[in-house]
């Protein structure tokens, strides 16, 4: 069966193609400079977040391969399949990003000084719901479990946790010209995000049109994570008790959630394909 061009997944694809960067293509100078004049608290919060965002793009790249194989299993589905891999590819890029940034920017013995608060038992969106979802497609290729992976890594983790912590970034770096070559990386691995957003909420919306025995299951699961999604965006922001560095509020945080949240669910109950 010929694959069709005209599809949102193979334009979606195209989009890459052209948009396609190299990870290690950055100039490093200035935000080594930049590095040794923060405070500790700043270094410390940054560090948090960048090793955050590495690890978060680790698991990203190990998770994707049981929804690839799902498709697989179904015919007709060769395009959706098709963008799999090239996101797959991306997420592989995104580690490579952060990993060399912090290999040519921190000096030695920078890691040894982060220190992570105890994690949030309500968080578990990352660590636990993700690979739990995603995981259960290899024995259970269902619509249903499809639905379960998508809406938790496309809707959640990168429509939600991660548009949020791109602002953290910007709001505390890009206006005050710091970190360049870290603000130019992220907003690289954003613009390939918004991409990979795009088809998981068409692939939602699909799977919802074809099953629409499956609403019932997108409101239950909604309705159980959205407490946990907000405790995984917002606890990295609560943990400063009102003393945030860079004079960040975690008011912003807690407003950019819900206007997430509520931009993911619309754009899906709406049927409206994302323009990217």
């Amino acid at each position: 069966m010929p694959i069709k061009f005209e599809s949102f997944p193979l334009k979606l694809i195209q989009k890459g193609n052209a948009l396609a960067w190299n990870p290690v293509d950055f100039d490093f100078a200035k935000d080594r400079a930049d590095w040794r004049n923060f405070s500790d608290a700043e270094q410390t919060v940054l560090l948090r977040s960048i090793v955050g965002f590495l690890i978060g793009e680790r698991a990203v790249a190990h998770d994707l391969a049981p929804l690839q194989q799902a498709l697989r299993c179904e015919r007709g589905r060769m395009e959706e399949e098709m963008y799999i891999t090239q996101q797959t590819y991306e997420e592989s890029i995104h580690v490579m990003f952060f990993q060399n940034w912090m290999d040519k920017v921190l000096p030695e013995g920078a890691m040894t000084r982060i220190t992570f608060p105890a994690i949030d038992p309500r968080a578990t969106l990352l660590g636990g719901e993700l690979p739990r979802a995603m995981q259960a497609l290899s024995t259970d290729k269902s619509p249903e479990a499809q639905l379960r992976g998508s809406v938790t890594y496309h809707m959640l983790v990168e429509g939600v946790l991660a548009e949020a912590g791109y602002q953290f970034f910007y709001r505390s770096l890009e206006g005050r010209g710091l970190l360049p070559a870290l603000i130019g990386g992220i907003h690289n691995i954003q613009r390939d995000e918004v991409r990979h957003i795009a088809f998981g909420l068409y692939f939602i919306q699909r799977l919802l049109r074809d099953n629409p025995e499956l609403e019932s299951v997108f409101e239950t699961d909604l309705a159980r994570l959205k407490p946990i999604t907000r405790a995984s965006t917002l606890s990295f922001y609560e943990q400063f008790e009102g003393n945030m560095p860079f004079g960040l509020e975690l008011s912003e945080f807690e407003s950019l959630f819900e206007q997430l949240w509520d931009s993911r669910y619309t754009t899906i109950k709406k049927g409206e394909l994302v323009e990217v």
